[in-house]
Parts: C-alpha cells; structure tokens; sequence
C-alpha cells in the first residue's frame, strides 16, 4: 500500500505488451494474406473451402511457403516479444520489491534500472524453461508413434517431472537471479537451495496461489449466480493490478527473508481516508496532465481519426453489407442482469484497454499509435459495412462522445511516455526523470477511470434506448 503507485505500473506494462504482441499479429497476417491476395492464392482459397474439398484446400495450403513462412515468422516475433516484455517487467518488478525491504530507494526509476540490469539473464531463463517444455511435450509424441498406450504413459510421466523439475530449479529462480545478482544457472542452483531449505514453505507458498485461485473464481461465480451479472472484467483488472503482485511479493520476500536480507516495518493506515486522499491525488493528476498536454491530446484524437477515415475506405471494399443490431435480442438484458453485467464488462475493458494504449508508450509509442489507429480503423470498417449513418451514429455517438476523448486521453498519455524515451535514449532524461513520468501517468490514468463509468453506463443503458427509437423497434 506504502508503494502501490511504484508498483503497479510494472504490471500495466503488461497490457502495453499484449497491445504491441497484438499489433506485431495484425502486421504479420495481414501481410500474410495480403501475398495471397497478390498471387490470386486467397481466391483459390475461398473456393476450396466453399466447394467443401478440405483436403485439396490443405495440400494447396501447404504449398504456399512463403505464405507459411510469415505466419511462422509472425508467431516467432509474438513469442520473442512476450519473453521480452516479460523479462524487462519482471526484472523491474523484483528490483523494485527487493528495495522496498533492503534500502530506503523506492521508485519506478530503480525499477526501470532492474529491467535493464536483469533482462539477458531473465530472458535466457524463460526462454530455457520454455524449451525444457517442448522437449517435454515433444518426447510422449515420439513414443506415441509406437504405442498410444506408452505415448500416454510417457506423456503423465513428463509431467510429473516437468512440475518437479519446475518448482525445484524454476520457481523462486528469478527471484534468485535478481536477489543474489546471479547469472540463469546461480538462479537455478538458488531456487533449488531455496527448496531444499524451505521445503514446506515451497509447499505452502503453492497452496495459497491454489486456494487464492480458487476463491477469487468461486466468489466470482457466486456473485454472478446470486446478482445474475457476470464480472469477468473486473476480476481479471483486480488479478494483474492487485492479487498478482501481492502473491509476487510474498515470493520475493519469502526469498528475502532466506538470504537474511532486511526487515518489513509494519505498515498501519485508515482505509477510507487511503483510498479517498489516493482518488483525489489521482483526479488531480488526471486534471494536470490534459491542461499540460492538450497538445498531445489532439495528435491522438488525429491518429484515431486517420484510423477511422482509414477503416471506411477498406469496409467499402468487402463486397457484404452488415445487418443492424437486432435490438430484440437486447430485450431481456435488463430483467435478468445483461444491462448492469454490459456495464461491468464496458467499463472494466475500456479502461484496461486504455492502460494498455497509455504503457504501449514505452515502445517508443508506436503500440500506442497503432492501438489508436486500429481502434478507429475497427469503427471506420463497421460503419462502412452497417452503411446506415444515422443508425451509426445512433449507435456511437451517446457514448463515443464520452468514450473516445478517454481513449485519445490515454493516447496522449502514452504519447508522453514515448517523447520522455525519446529523452532518455538521447541523453536529455535521466531513468529517474522518465521513472516520475511513469508514476504519475498511472495515478492520471486512475483519474480517468470515471470517465469509463459514465460511458460504460451510456453504452449499456441508454444507446440501446436510443437505437430502439431511432429503428421504432420497442424495447420491451
């Protein structure tokens, strides 16, 4: 709670890299397909599989190399990159965690130090656990071929040594690589030491994740069979932002605790005035960053515009219309839930999305450019094939004028992250300095969260009234 603001855009960086592994997918398959289109292969493609000849259509797939190569390539650069953006988050994480027990040095910027400091060894360690899988998983294949029944018998067997083998030597390894500042095999003998040593609390460390796991998706459930509203959502925003950490910082100070390193000061405070002070602290910030930055708000607001103008021109080329929403369908949403479980899911997604868009900055902005354009491109595609504008707009505009501002707010956000890179890398921008402007654009994105409420509450209960008398269809 002392650090929550240090320590929580390590794990916002997460939905920056989904954006930016999801923007490197989109690039990839679409040039994929793109030279099918220029070889007149996709059309052959369509034909096949409309004409049902499913094996003709995999042998002319499996000629089509290059076409296989860029898919190849295109999940290459994904893995690559999840690895990558792991390592770094990770590795600032755990330095961070470890200050906050041993020295009074406790900021984002120390963080970003670790991520550059650990990434090489972080990386390698993922990237040899990951191999150790596939070879795993690769051995029950190469027995089946003889016998299903040893193919079976060898596959329980590997992974019973593959979890073996990974709460031994791999579970508290990073921890060990960072901690003691070790390269991947210190980190491993580390983990295994830890083990040995600290068997039962190994054990117990496990039991928790499970029941944590457990109860978050039992209460989950329950909540939604008692209310009948669904809150996927906003449990998988709490478990990055709030219950992952906690149980990664119980690691790190399990290990901590075993090298002899520091002593935790107990930490007392009011809840309400914590979370009052911390909500207005955040509006505040919220405020600051659009009076400095509308600059930067504008330049986002054009990216999604192009995106838009972008996305018509290629929904005008797809040769099928799409029907309008069959507001029919929506009619028992709001006895049985659908409505506020709608409201829920728009608010808690909207405003991950917007995380992801404003820490995609760290790439030096280009998965911020890209989310943006992408977003506009997706309403420039719809609205071409709906083809009804006033319908359209019916559809968009209660909220959109609500909702697409926040977006752009959180592009500008990434926007900034991206120029004080640009700085760093340049010279002109110390870690710290760019560790500053991490913090308070977290804070600022908090503040922004409200917007989200309001649109999410326009989308789910007032569009849907608004699309019923516009197309004289009743609601009810």
């Amino acid at each position: 709670m002392r650090h929550i603001t240090k320590v929580v855009p390590f794990f916002a960086f997460i939905l920056g890299l989904n954006i930016a592994v999801q923007l490197l997918g989109v690039v990839g398959l679409g040039a994929a397909f793109s030279y099918l289109h220029f070889t007149e292969g996709l059309g052959t493609f369509i034909d096949l599989l409309l004409d049902g000849e499913f094996m003709l259509f995999a042998e002319t797939v499996a000629e089509q190399t290059v076409f296989l190569g860029l898919i190849a390539l295109t999940m290459l650069f994904g893995a690559v990159a999840n690895l990558a953006g792991y390592s770094l988050i990770m590795g600032g994480f755990i330095e961070l965690a470890r200050n906050t027990v041993v020295s009074e040095s406790v900021s984002v910027g120390v963080g970003l130090k670790g991520a550059a400091r650990y990434f090489k060894r972080l990386f390698f360690l993922y990237l040899s656990a990951g191999v150790l899988g596939l070879i795993g998983l690769g051995i029950p294949i190469l027995f089946g071929q003889f016998s299903i029944i040893l193919g079976l018998v060898t596959g329980l067997l590997m992974v019973l040594l593959l979890l073996v083998a990974y709460v031994v030597f791999f579970l508290f390894a990073q921890e060990a690589i960072v901690i003691d500042d070790v390269g991947v095999l210190g980190g491993l003998a580390g983990s295994a030491r830890f083990f040995r040593d600290n068997i039962l609390e190994v054990i117990g460390y496990i039991i928790v994740v499970v029941a944590v796991a457990i109860a978050v998706g039992v209460l989950s459930q329950l909540f939604t069979f008692i209310f009948m509203v669904p809150i996927e959502s906003m449990v998988s925003i709490l478990m990055l932002l709030v219950v992952v950490p906690l149980l990664l910082i119980l690691k790190v100070r399990m290990y901590t605790a075993y090298r002899g390193l520091g002593d935790v000061e107990r930490y007392k405070v009011s809840y309400w005035p914590w979370i009052k002070n911390g909500f207005l602290r955040c509006w505040s910030e919220f405020v600051g960053f659009t009076k400095r930055h509308i600059g930067l708000f504008g330049v986002s607001i054009g990216f999604f515009l192009v995106g838009i103008v972008g996305g018509w021109y290629l929904g005008g080329l797809i040769p099928f219309g799409m029907p309008e929403l069959e507001l029919p369908q929506q009619v028992d949403l709001g006895v049985n839930g659908g409505f506020a479980s709608l409201f829920l899911y728009l608010m808690f997604h909207n405003w991950t999305v917007a995380i992801g868009v404003a820490f995609g900055g760290i790439v030096f902005g280009l998965p911020t450019v890209g989310a943006l354009v992408l977003n506009g491109g997706i309403v420039g595609v719809v609205a071409a094939l709906i083809g009804d504008m006033g319908f359209v707009l019916a559809g968009i505009l209660p909220h959109g004028v609500i909702e697409v501002p926040a977006i752009a707010l959180a592009g500008a956000m990434g926007l900034k992250i991206a120029l004080d890179v640009k700085d760093y890398v340049w010279g002109e921008l110390d870690v710290m300095e760019l560790g500053e402007t991490i913090e308070k654009i977290m804070l600022a994105l908090v503040g922004l969260f409200p917007l989200f409420a309001v649109a999410g509450i326009v989308e789910a209960f007032i569009t849907p009234v608004i699309l019923s008398l516009y197309t004289g269809t009743p609601m009810f």
